[in-house]
């Protein structure tokens, strides 16, 4: 019996990302809990980090990939911080990525502490675009900056402001949240077109 739960054990660690599943539940009810503190929509959501042996990719610095699973977690905190997930359960709607950018700037290494500034930079009908900086901390060097797209399905992001007790418009989208909006539906255009 113990052999079979050892081989179990031992397929789900290897099948299975087990420490993102903890780290996503645990993360989930910390950020949950700040539900009724509600600061404003527009205002920086941080979250901290640290570069560890398990980001690193064969060049010893954090892994492409983690930066983008990173932003997840600071834009899953964001969602709660803000009310906007509550919004989203009042409209009985979902919130999906819908692409996203991110630019490398200086590789972190190990070790090296982190933090992630998010913030919303706008919204149309469809989708709440999102800014994640990825500062490093001893130099306070912005070390990657992605933005996100986060399509709302079953209601506009609007109806979720609204039924998060707020009449906050939509902030202008910055220049290059404008080509990055530009280039999706050029995207789409083509994709369309080869239908």
């Amino acid at each position: 019996m113990i052999v079979v739960y050892l081989v179990v054990t031992a397929a789900a660690l290897a099948l299975f990302d087990i420490a993102y599943f903890i780290r996503l539940v645990i993360s989930g009810i910390l950020y949950s809990l700040k539900w009724n503190q509600q600061p404003p929509i527009l205002e920086e959501s941080l979250i901290n980090g640290l570069c560890w042996f398990s980001d690193m990719d064969a060049n010893w610095h954090m892994n492409n990939s983690r930066y983008l699973r990173e932003c997840d977690f600071a834009r899953m905190k964001l969602l709660l911080e803000k009310g906007i997930w509550k919004g989203l359960q009042k409209c009985n709607a979902t919130i999906i990525n819908g692409g996203s950018t991110i630019r490398y700037r200086k590789s972190l290494q190990l070790f090296d502490f982190f933090q992630i500034r998010s913030k919303i930079l706008h919204w149309d009908s469809k989708a709440f675009y999102i800014e994640h900086q990825i500062v490093e901390t001893k130099t306070n060097f912005v070390s990657a900056i992605a933005i996100v797209k986060m399509v709302v399905k079953g209601a506009s992001p609007e109806s979720v402001i609204n039924n998060m007790n707020s009449t906050l418009q939509s902030p202008p989208p910055p220049l290059e949240l404008q080509r990055f909006i530009e280039l999706n539906q050029i995207s789409s255009e083509k994709l369309r077109k080869t239908l």
